[in-house]
């Protein structure tokens, strides 16, 4: 399979590389083709509409918004910023006209299995009136209307971020001027309304209200109603009047973000120009009063159901089987063994979501936090989720009067809220926090225990390549190392006590780590460089040469170069890297010993290693970085080596796993992607398996 993505173009400022934006969406594609597989369960299909959905919504809230305030606040980047945006957005309505006709053969496909999205049309008398009868008691009270005017003194009505909004045409009176109207679907009510009498049959929500809206505005004219949808900019956005405190001042802008200007309306196929324009007029002037724009660009015009999320309601029967993916067997090297013990037994690399991510990392922390010969807890928390056993457990560890230092990375993207209040907790309980570090996000995932053991003081480390999140450990495949080599918690400590000021001195990212780890921003870029180069002059020298990596992105083109340069040596290149990539593989004189795979599946490959052949001593690095301008210049991210041969052999097998997976996307030099093809099972099936095979007999 072939999927040629028509605006995957070069860079505009680089003919070598590829442009990030388009890379990311072909991406999208990648992860659509899942919702094209018939041999994935129907639920997990509809499952796939949805993620692409939240993936469309966040690049929209993020990257799109930064290049609307380029190309009205930049005059030297506004062209430029234009120009990616009318291309971007050109391929986004390919990508929604894709997801229109996969989510109307999903659902053909689930009218096979007998559920049924029905429209208000195909309805009988006797179903509309109980309907009806529905809106009136259930929905119609909950309903406020507001008009849509453009006159001086009369703003747009605040259009939340995400909601779901009804624009209603009407006259005052039969020849009257037409006028716009209003209102937000309520949201305590399901998109996907049961229809009475048919099991297993539902309808959308908009078409009920539309059918009704007469009742809404009973004195006037109502000629159309057409259901609209805005997503604003997600940015946090900091004022001199937050003051000084960190943690308040996030709190306060998180309640501000919802005030962030309009970046997209997305509208349903019939509704008027005229009523849009209204609309994109209103926010645009919204947008002025801070100093931003909005044009008729950011309308994008939708065939079928907006935020095609809302699939995931219809009423499957449990009981049915092979609808959803079956029950993931997960396996523990922990099991009937504590786990201190057992690391201290020698290193531990486990690999989620097929090693149990509560079973291993959680019962880590929790195991140190109840141990009574445990004196200090060390953790960085960039997305622990709500509830959160891991902090809960940094929560207890503090009660019980250990030393307990956090930090918590207050701006990690929408997790803000949620991060603010596990700080908080934290310090109440007595623990030490520091609020991440001023001009870089703490993107290391790496926590510390320090165990009295006799006269000894033993130092236990975890380095991780996600986050302490165990609904991510269940969904993203990742990479836990657990160790107790004294060099790794003396590079640890390192770490801790610079980011937490415990050294003397202003908490600060650390210019580098005094034994074997690698820390962003001062360290990494160049070590990375150094050991590309290096075996770029062992290939020029005759020597045995070879790079190996599996990221989540390559985007620095600064990295893509050097690996330019290891091809022209020789080099053979091989990489997995799962979203953009500005690379262009196998382009002759150029790049011709690089191979560029991405590996989409049940689970959002997330794991971080690489591998330097090194004339034969080779090294493997595993962590947070993936290569990107952000991970190597403004985030503290850590890679540590991974030494134990057992380990090594983990690596080599689980490089060579994806590398080969017969259902892996190839990059080729005109940046489309097509798929291997090939025979045996995925990477993750491989995995899945290996765990089953691990587990006891029952």
């Amino acid at each position: 399979m072939t999927f040629a993505h028509p605006l995957l173009t070069q860079s505009e400022h680089d003919e070598d590389l590829l442009e990030a934006e388009l890379s990311l969406l072909a991406f999208q594609h990648r992860v659509l083709s899942l919702a094209a597989d018939p041999a994935v369960p129907l639920v997990e299909r509809f499952r796939f509409l949805g993620i692409v959905t939240s993936n469309l919504d966040e690049l929209y809230m993020v990257r799109m918004a930064e290049l609307r305030r380029a190309a009205s606040e930049d005059p030297e980047e506004s062209s430029v910023a234009a120009r990616t945006l009318a291309r971007v957005e050109r391929a986004v309505q390919d990508i929604m006209a894709r997801m229109d006709s996969l989510a109307a053969a999903c659902l053909a496909d689930a009218a096979r299995c007998g559920v049924q999205l029905l429209r208000w049309e195909t309805l009988t008398p006797e179903e509309r009136g109980s309907l009806h009868a529905l809106y009136e008691r259930d929905i119609h009270p909950t309903l406020h209307s507001h008009a849509v005017t453009l006159s001086t003194g009369h703003p747009i009505p605040h259009l939340a971020h995400l909601g779901l909004f009804m624009a209603v045409v009407y006259r005052d009176q039969e020849g009257g001027r037409l006028r716009v109207a209003e209102h937000e679907l309520p949201g305590d009510v399901p998109r996907l309304l049961p229809v009475p009498g048919r099991v297993g049959t539902v309808i959308p929500l908009e078409d009920v209200l539309r059918a009704n809206v007469a009742a809404l505005y009973p004195d006037v004219l109502v000629e159309s109603a057409h259901l609209f949808r805005v997503t604003r900019g997600g940015d946090l956005q900091l004022t001199d009047d937050d003051g000084q405190d960190l943690l308040d001042a996030v709190d306060r802008a998180t309640l501000r973000r919802p005030l962030n200007p309009a970046v997209r309306v997305e509208v349903d196929r019939g509704m008027p120009t005229a009523v849009s324009a209204v609309l994109i007029e209103g926010l645009h002037r919204e947008a002025s009063a801070r100093d931003q724009s909005l044009t008729v660009s950011a309308v994008q015009v939708v065939d079928g159901l907006l935020d095609l999320r809302c699939l995931t309601q219809l009423p499957f029967p449990a009981s049915t089987p092979g609808l959803s993916w079956p029950l993931l067997p997960q396996r523990s090297p922990f099991t009937g063994r504590s786990v201190l013990a057992t690391i201290r037994d020698g290193d531990v690399l486990a690999h989620h979501p097929f090693d149990d991510f509560n079973d291993t990392v959680v019962r880590f922390f929790e195991e140190a936090a109840a141990d009574p010969d445990v004196t200090t807890i060390a953790a960085t928390l960039y997305r622990v989720g709500h509830p959160s056993p891991v902090a809960g457990a940094l929560l207890l560890a503090a009660e019980a009067g250990k030393r307990v230092f956090a930090l918590v990375e207050l701006q990690a993207r929408f997790d803000e809220e949620h991060n603010v209040r596990w700080a908080r907790a934290i310090e109440r309980a007595g623990g030490h926090v520091v609020y991440g570090l001023p001009g870089l996000k703490v993107h290391a995932k790496a926590a510390l225990v320090v165990r009295r053991e006799g006269d000894l003081l033993r130092r236990y480390v975890h380095v991780g390549t996600g986050n302490y999140n165990p609904r991510s450990g269940r969904l993203y495949t990742d990479l836990s190392l657990f160790s107790v080599r004294p060099s790794l918690g003396e590079d640890i400590t390192a770490l801790f006590r610079a980011v937490s000021g415990g050294d003397g001195e202003t908490p600060r990212a650390p210019a580098a780590l005094p034994r074997e780890a690698l820390v962003a921003p001062h360290q990494l870029r160049t070590a990375l460089l150094d050991r590309i180069a290096r075996e770029t002059a062992n290939a020029q020298a005759g020597r045995p040469s070879g790079i190996t990596a599996k990221v989540n992105a390559l985007a620095d083109r600064e990295m893509v170069r050097a690996l330019y340069a290891a091809s022209l040596a020789g080099v053979p290149v091989q990489l997995v890297v799962r979203g953009i990539c500005t690379l262009r593989p196998q382009v002759p004189g150029l790049s011709e010993h690089i191979r560029v795979v991405s590996v989409v599946g049940r689970f959002l490959e997330h794991s971080r290693v690489y591998r330097f052949h090194n004339d034969g001593d080779v090294e493997y690095l595993i962590g947070s970085s993936d290569l990107r301008p952000r991970n190597l210049r403004r985030r503290v991210e850590l890679l540590v080596p991974v030494i134990t041969a057992a380990q090594q052999r983990q690596l080599d097998e689980l490089l060579a796993c994806y590398l080969n997976d017969p259902t892996a996307w190839e990059l080729h030099a005109d940046g489309q992607y097509s798929m291997v093809e090939g025979a045996g099972v995925s990477a993750q099936q491989h995995y899945a398996q290996e765990a089953a095979r691990a587990l006891p007999v029952a």
